[in-house]
């Protein structure tokens, strides 16, 4: 997508034009099945089809945009935050109920035990740790102890922070405006998270 093809959608996006989000949608679509595809990871995407979930973040975009301001929309951050919620409604639809607790744990027992716990893996990892209330009788006790141990240490602000971030899946800047800090306070903050959070996940026990 060219720079001035951009610049020309949003400009009619930030005016409340469905047809210009539809088509900016369209030529955003390899980016943003790239996004979701990193998101859900191989166990999600066993689940639900990929491009069932790029229409689904195309559907709560456009029914979305008359309710939301338009003044200073960054129409890529806002479809990444859709996208995200996309994959947390996914989770919670595929692996919260009691009733697969038993495939879900085997799920996350893969996640944290493998020889990577970064990146990818992690951020699934944390999604589904913070929206699953059922995770807290996991039989997996690498699972119960990020539960129990590593979020619980965390003090209130630090946990509102992760859950802005990976749950809710808003922006460092937006994250940053609610809390009264600066963008770069926020990062540091998350960063700081999440190596404390490896850290207690990679300790032997």
């Amino acid at each position: 997508m060219d720079e001035q093809t951009v610049i020309a959608l949003t400009e009619r996006i930030r005016d409340g034009h469905v047809e210009a989000l539809g088509e900016y949608l369209q030529l955003s679509r390899p980016r943003l099945l790239g996004l979701l595809r990193h998101l859900a990871g191989e166990h999600l995407l066993r689940m639900v089809e990929l491009d069932d979930l790029f229409q689904e973040v195309s559907r709560s975009a456009i029914t979305a945009l008359p309710k939301i301001s338009k003044e200073q929309l960054d129409v890529d951050a806002w479809l990444d935050q859709l996208s995200r919620r996309r994959i947390v409604d996914a989770y919670r639809r595929h692996f919260a109920a009691s009733k697969r607790s038993a495939g879900r744990n085997k799920i996350f027992s893969q996640m944290v035990e493998g020889d990577d716990i970064s990146g990818q893996g992690f951020e699934q990892m944390l999604i589904a740790s913070m929206t699953s209330p059922s995770m807290a009788v996991s039989r997996n006790w690498r699972v119960a102890r990020l539960q129990h141990e590593a979020i619980a240490e965390l003090d209130e602000q630090q946990r509102q922070i992760l859950e802005l971030r990976y749950v809710q899946g808003l922006p460092t800047a937006e994250i940053a405006q609610q809390l009264g800090k600066t963008d770069g306070a926020v990062r540091v903050a998350l960063s700081r998270i999440v190596t404390r959070l490896q850290t207690l996940l990679a300790e032997p026990s």
